[in-house]
């Protein structure tokens, strides 16, 4: 078994209707102000009501920045924190999917750093907190309201950077469910194979432990069960608080074990063309996971035993149903077989190159080379 230190220090409140305590949470920290960060298709959806109702049940004044993008980028950050440093105010609270959390953190790191997000990137940044942070996820997929990391996009070099820090996890994670019954099924879908992504990361990768695999176990078993019934009838609350809890789990999985190639093949795909980053993982997840399968077709077989599938196999056989069940899930919930991207030959080149050089690669079971990547892109984009 591999050795392993856990620690997630974020205080996590699971319950539907949870987002009303927000309030009285955020006053027993001392806050008086706070800055919400989120995007405008939550903010739109009304999603943030509650959370306005309950800060001002507790006096707490706030205002709101709306401009995070679906693939958060570093003017996000640079321009959340000229609001925070104009009115000063004690506390964040984000609100939406991983790009709001993440552009939270960000602007945490920053203000903590003295320095632009830019110059954060690579290694761990350490220390406390220089204020509270709570993340109110507003979709079940990314796991953001749990990890120590923030992905933020260099529009200027179109690459996806990662900036990590003892003191970026949220000091409170409100996983409230009934949040995420606003969602359309088509984002119900993505950020739930997004977070079956994160979950068979977390469980093959070089950094497995015992920890991260009960936890990536937990999660993948709940959407399996559970996906389906979420993106067909969105109201259904135990789909949905399914879905919660094992997006959360998911989180905590991978920031404590790491990912591998699927993460390392979508962070290009977004930092270069904006591709939401639940549908890079989703379209790749099946591809990678084969790719991967003879390396670690004992941890997968496993898996697939876990989630119902034939056990009277060998574990070759067994391993290749797994993957063959996730790409079933994905036909199931809609999501595509291909991205709407088409590249030329040099723009592919730069493509494989951003992968190979991405920080997630290292730690994937199977050692990835460039013609793995150069094919595992060519099935799933148009090459001209």
């Amino acid at each position: 078994m591999n050795p392993f230190t856990f620690n997630v220090p974020t205080k996590i409140i699971f319950e539907p209707g949870s987002i009303g305590g927000l309030g009285e949470i955020l006053s027993s920290k001392g806050t008086t102000s706070v800055l919400v960060i989120t995007d405008k298709g939550v903010l739109n959806a009304g999603c943030l009501d509650k959370v306005f109702a309950s800060l001002d049940s507790s006096g707490i004044l706030h205002e709101t920045y709306d401009g995070v993008e679906q693939n958060p980028t570093e003017d996000n950050v640079r321009e959340a924190i000229h609001i925070m440093k104009d009115c000063s105010y004690d506390s964040i609270v984000a609100v939406g999917g991983g790009s709001s959390i993440d552009t939270a953190k960000g602007v945490v790191a920053s203000l903590k750093e003295k320095r632009d997000i830019s110059e954060l990137y690579n290694g761990v940044l350490r220390g406390r907190a220089p204020l509270p942070l709570v993340a109110i996820p507003t979709t079940a997929g990314t796991g953001s309201e749990v990890t120590w990391s923030a992905v933020i996009t260099d529009k200027h070099n179109k690459v996806k950077e990662t900036a990590r820090g003892e003191y970026m996890y949220p000091q409170v994670a409100i996983v409230d469910p009934e949040i995420t019954v606003s969602l359309p099924p088509h984002i119900t879908a993505s950020t739930g194979m997004d977070a079956l992504t994160h979950a068979l990361e977390a469980f093959i990768t070089k950094g497995a432990h015992a920890m991260s695999d009960a936890l990536a176990m937990k999660s993948t078993l709940l959407i399996f069960r559970h996906l389906r019934d979420a993106v067909n009838d969105g109201d259904n609350m135990t789909a949905r608080g399914a879905m919660s809890i094992a997006s959360t789990l998911g989180g905590m999985a991978f920031s404590i074990s790491g990912l591998g190639v699927v993460h390392g093949m979508a962070e290009p795909l977004g930092g270069r063309y904006n591709v939401p980053h639940g549908i890079a993982n989703s379209i790749l997840l099946p591809h990678c996971l084969h790719f991967n399968c003879d390396e670690v077709e004992g941890k997968l077989a496993l898996m697939a035993r876990l989630v119902g599938i034939n056990g009277d196999r060998t574990a070759h056989e067994t391993a290749h149903m797994l993957v063959e069940a996730v790409t079933e899930l994905s036909n199931d919930v809609g999501i595509p077989h291909k991205l709407e991207v088409k590249v030329g030959r040099e723009e592919f080149d730069s493509l494989v190159h951003d992968a190979l050089k991405n920080s997630c690669l290292p730690a994937n079971p199977k050692t990835v080379k460039r013609e793995d990547v150069e094919e595992i892109y060519s099935k799933i984009i148009d090459v001209e």
